[in-house]
């Protein structure tokens, strides 16, 4: 139901799940939860952050090197199927989690699981 990836895939991981077209990303702190459903951004490393090239819609700048490692987890939740890369910091905590996309039957998304597949086959290590 999960594998793991090293911190240092944030980048490359980043830049694959940019690709996949509209997807949900959940912040979730103590004070609420916060949840994106849109296309994330491709984006580039500079002055110490992973910034998001978007100007509109979802946008913003990530500490990228706090990343510790990512999850790759497929179980379900409420009965249905659910897919998500969470992105875990040095702290133990997740930074945030993107979710694959439901189509109109509020089924996963086909084409995302598979790029969400591949992109765990590769970057998960042992």
């Amino acid at each position: 139901m999960r594998r793991f990836a090293p911190g240092d895939a944030f980048v490359e991981a980043m830049a694959d799940v940019a690709k996949w077209g509209d997807l949900t990303l959940i912040v979730h702190t103590d004070d609420g939860i916060m949840e994106f459903t849109g296309p994330i951004p491709g984006g580039q490393v500079g002055r110490g952050y992973y910034n998001l090239m978007g100007s509109t819609g979802f946008h913003g700048h990530i500490r990228h090197e706090r990343c510790a490692g990512l999850a790759f987890v497929e179980r379900p939740f409420m009965g249905k199927s659910s897919a998500f890369v969470a992105f875990f910091n040095l702290d133990g905590g997740i930074m945030f989690k993107v979710f694959v996309g439901r189509d109109e039957a509020r089924g996963l998304k086909t084409d995302q699981l598979a790029a969400f597949r591949a992109l765990a086959e590769r970057l998960c290590r042992g």
